[in-house]
């Protein structure tokens, strides 16, 4: 293959691969928008921005996505605008304020199975999500989980950015059926309580999911390309990030691993990929702020097939962690922790104490043989 159509295909892989993720941007941000009553116009365009900033900041295919704990609560507590950008506020200023620590040293120590871990658990999440999301026959879902295996094994063994073609696909399908948000009746006020709800727990998956999986995942992908994704350089982007986002009214945001995932399988390359998808995005909310056009809607059998794919792809992730009995043995914990509460930050908490199980272990086990040698003296 000539030089100059190995440049068309990574850039066609580029425009492919930025729209991979939106099955996870767009129904969150349209959630959002809808519950909160918040300007979907600021969320577009700042979204947008973001994306541009991300690429240059790192020169890699990294995504920008609402921070999903934070998602999930606001749109249960029925939060207000306010509460929603207080929150924002406060993360960007939390992860700023970490980002002077000596994050980069820490984030070393951290055991690769615990990151694994977690890599194992989010894709079983989007696996879960996938089944949820096709409430349909028996029929429709064998048909997306053999779509499904198709698009891995095209993808795997021909390199073909099969899943980004979907994802546009899907894009102007979602277009052409786009809703406008109307807004949500929640009232102004700021509740503390709901605030920490958002916050607390979402600080805990941002720095292993959005941190240390990212980084990680950018690794396994680009190699040493990867060099600028780097924990304290991710934790700068997303504090001063969301500290302006939140001032604006937009959407909270992290650089979460599972768009790394999804933008690379889709054939992304470059930051070309978070170029085209900020320029999409400010071309949205310009087109609603005129009143043309409304936030794309995927419909329920195409979101299914893109976050199970992107699952699968993910917990492809964890490979090196299952080659070794104690390790394997923390991801399956893990695993099954993620299937039964469906919730990342047990997720966490059960792979802390399948690390402090272990520890305990190594360390009781080899006293144990000391004393029965004693005794056997």
């Amino acid at each position: 293959m000539s030089t100059a159509a190995e440049r068309l295909r990574g850039r066609l892989g580029d425009v492919s691969g930025a729209f991979a993720d939106g099955a996870v941007l767009f129904p969150l941000l349209l959630a959002l928008a809808w519950q909160t009553g918040g300007s979907v116009v600021i969320m577009l365009a700042t979204t947008g921005a973001a994306y541009i900033i991300t690429g240059w900041l790192f020169r890699l295919p990294i995504p920008v996505q609402p921070l999903k704990s934070l998602s999930v609560m606001a749109i249960a507590a029925g939060a207000s605008v306010a509460e929603l950008q207080a929150a924002g506020l406060l993360l960007g200023a939390i992860y700023f304020s970490i980002s002077f620590m000596n994050v980069n040293r820490l984030a070393g120590r951290v055991p690769d199975v615990l990151v694994h871990g977690f890599q194992l658990g989010l894709g079983v999440l989007l696996l879960v999500t996938a089944v949820k999301l096709m409430d349909g026959t028996a029929q429709e879902m064998l048909l997306v989980a053999l779509a499904a295996t198709l698009v891995i094994g095209v993808t795997r063994y021909s390199g073909l950015p099969l899943l980004g073609l979907i994802a546009i696909a899907g894009l102007l399908w979602g277009i052409w059926h786009a809703q406008v948000p109307t807004g949500g009746d929640q009232e102004s006020g700021l509740r503390p309580t709901v605030v920490a709800l958002m916050v607390l727990p979402q600080i805990a998956l941002t720095l292993t999911n959005s941190v240390l999986g990212t980084q990680r995942a950018a690794q396994a992908y680009y190699g040493e390309a990867a060099w600028r994704v780097n924990p304290r350089r991710l934790l700068t982007s997303l504090g001063i990030g969301n500290l302006v986002v939140g001032a604006l009214g937009g959407m909270p945001y992290c650089h979460g691993s599972g768009g790394v995932t999804a933008h690379y399988r889709g054939g992304a390359r470059s930051w070309l990929c978070n170029v085209v998808m900020g320029n999409a995005l400010l071309l949205l909310a310009a087109l609603l702020l005129i009143g043309g056009g409304g936030l794309p809607e995927y419909p329920p059998a195409l979101q299914a097939l893109l976050l199970g794919v992107i699952g699968v792809f993910h917990i492809q992730l964890t490979y090196a962690s299952w080659r070794r009995l104690d390790t394997a043995l923390i991801l399956t914990v893990m695993g099954a922790t993620a299937l039964i509460a469906q919730s990342m930050l047990w997720v966490l908490v059960a792979g802390v104490v399948a690390l402090a199980a272990r520890a305990l272990w190594q360390h009781w086990l080899p006293r144990r043989h000391a004393i029965d040698k004693a005794t056997e003296q």
